[in-house]
């Protein structure tokens, strides 16, 4: 069930699955500015959450503790690879609203909610966040891949999301570019991961010769690349300084002509 913004019925609007997520800045609830780019940039996956306090689906799935799960899961208690966000956008309600004390409202929306939660003011960056994001109905919930990429077809046909669809959207729709369908072979230790200097390999190689490690950002795009002398068949160990690399997740491609490996990485 969803909770539509006109009396007349209408298939929801949303934007295709694929497309450029808009970047927004808010700040939330706590006063500290909430940029979405700067996030992707870091290689996180955001979930977004778009309600309104009135909403009675908004309300049933804000107490499913499905972000709350999510946010224990995937956010800054565990590593910080996803950023857990819920934006109430109607301009109608307000603070009183979102803390359960006002007349527009289902309850308390802040109580033991550990993510961000971001309650725009009535205005153009309001206006402008709700026609980007083709906001008809709520809830409203998108996965935002750290390549920009959204999507919402998959939420708008389970109607309430579990854990396991979220982390579904994040392995099997969020992918880099040129690397979504790679074949890996063989066996390639990696770690630590998530690492913030050093990454270690560890591998088989079935020949000796020459391995080339490539590193690619959620974008696709190469940042480096590195050869590796295999002076003998069996087991080969190596380091890669990654201290040079911003924040973010990368994939890390190592292949020596025989087979091509593939590690998503996660650099703090």
């Amino acid at each position: 069930m969803f909770c539509f913004l006109s009396c007349a019925w209408k298939a929801p609007a949303q934007l295709a699955d694929g497309s450029i997520a808009p970047d927004f800045t808010f700040t939330d609830i706590n006063g500290n500015p909430q940029n979405l780019y700067s996030y992707l940039d870091q290689g996180r996956y955001v979930v977004l959450d778009i309600s309104a306090t009135w909403c009675v689906p908004c309300w049933d799935y804000h107490n499913s503790g499905t972000l709350d799960s999510i946010y224990q899961l995937h956010d800054q208690p565990a590593g910080g690879d996803w950023k857990i966000i819920l934006i109430e956008a109607d301009a109608g309600t307000d603070s009183a609203d979102l803390h359960g004390s006002g007349t527009n409202t289902q309850g308390d929306w802040v109580q033991g909610a550990a993510y961000t939660i971001i309650d725009p003011p009535q205005g153009a960056a309001l206006s402008s966040f709700r026609n980007g994001y083709a906001i008809s109905y709520y809830p409203t919930f998108y996965m935002i891949c750290p390549d920009r990429r959204v999507y919402q077809d998959t939420f708008l046909k389970i109607l309430s999301p579990h854990v396991s669809t979220w982390e579904y959207a994040a392995s099997n729709l969020c992918s880099a570019t040129g690397v979504a369908h790679v074949t890996t072979t063989g066996g390639l230790s990696v770690y630590p991961n998530p690492a913030s200097a050093i990454v270690n390999f560890d591998f088989s190689a079935a020949v000796s010769g020459t391995a080339v490690l490539k590193i690619m950002n959620m974008l696709g795009q190469e940042v480096d690349e590195k050869e590796y002398n295999l002076p003998s068949a069996g087991k080969v160990s190596f380091q890669y300084d990654a201290t040079h690399l911003r924040r973010g997740l990368y994939y890390f491609t190592l292949s020596n002509g025989r087979d091509r490996l593939v590690r998503k990485i996660l650099l703090q």
